[in-house]
C-alpha cells in the first residue's frame, strides 16, 4: 500500500488526460470510454483508475468521502489530492463501493433550486462495465443521447441503484454519477439523464 505521494502521476499532463476523458464521457451519457494504464499504487479496495478520476477531481478547494468507511482509502486520497475529508451529507465527491449495501447514499448532497450544481458526484467502482458483464442493464435517455443508450454493469448493489433512481427523481436536483472498473471502462451519468429502465439477465 502506498504510505507516500504517488510519484508516477503527473499532475498536469495526466490529470488533463482524465479530465477530458471524463467531460467527453459526461457529455455522451451511457458511452464506455477506455482510461489509459496508470501506476498507482493505492490501498487493496481502491482501484488505480478510481484513484486517478480522485486526484484528478480532486484538491484543496473541494471534499469527499469514502462509502463504505475505509480509513486507509480515506487517509490515501488526503495525502494524494490535498483534499479534505467530509461527512457524507457534506461532501463534494462520494468515492463509492458499488457492491455494498449504502444506505447512507440517501444521504448525500443534491443541491437546491437556486444551486442545483451543488449536488454530490459520485464515483463508484465496480466489478465490471460492458456487454460481456451485464448483471443489468441501464438504457438511458436525456440531453446527450440519440435515442436510447443502454449500458451494461455488474457488481452494482441493487438496492444503491434505486438509491441513485430516487435521488436523481426531481431534476434539476441530484447526482452526477462516475462509474469505473477494474479494467479502465468509465462511464458517466450526470443528473440530466433519465434511466429509464433496468434489466436483468
Amino acid at each position: 500500500m502506498s504510505s507516500v505521494l504517488e510519484p508516477c502521476f503527473d499532475r498536469v499532463f495526466t490529470s488533463q488526460r482524465l479530465f477530458r476523458l471524463l467531460l467527453d464521457a459526461m457529455a455522451r451519457p451511457g458511452k464506455i470510454v477506455p482510461l489509459p494504464a496508470l501506476d498507482l499504487d493505492p490501498p487493496q479496495g481502491l482501484t488505480c483508475f478510481m484513484a486517478g478520476l480522485a486526484f484528478t477531481l480532486l484538491d484543496r478547494e473541494t471534499s469527499f468521502a469514502v462509502l463504505p468507511g475505509c480509513e486507509p482509502w480515506s487517509r490515501y486520497l488526503l495525502l494524494n489530492s490535498g483534499s479534505r475529508a467530509a461527512a457524507v451529507s457534506e461532501a463534494e465527491f462520494i468515492i463509492v463501493d458499488g457492491q455494498a449495501d449504502l444506505p447512507s447514499l440517501l444521504d448525500v448532497r443534491r443541491g437546491d433550486l437556486l444551486f442545483p450544481d451543488r449536488g454530490a458526484t459520485l464515483m463508484i467502482m465496480l466489478s465490471g462495465i460492458g456487454a460481456e458483464y451485464g448483471d443489468i442493464g441501464l438504457a438511458l435517455q436525456g440531453p446527450g443521447v440519440f435515442g436510447v443508450r443502454t449500458v451494461h454493469l455488474s457488481g452494482l448493489c441493487p438496492a444503491n441503484l434505486e438509491r441513485v433512481i430516487d435521488l436523481n427523481r426531481e431534476f434539476p436536483l441530484g447526482v452526477d454519477l462516475i462509474l469505473s472498473d477494474s479494467r479502465g471502462a468509465l462511464v458517466c451519468i450526470p443528473r440530466s439523464s433519465t434511466i429509464i429502465r433496468e434489466v436483468c439477465r
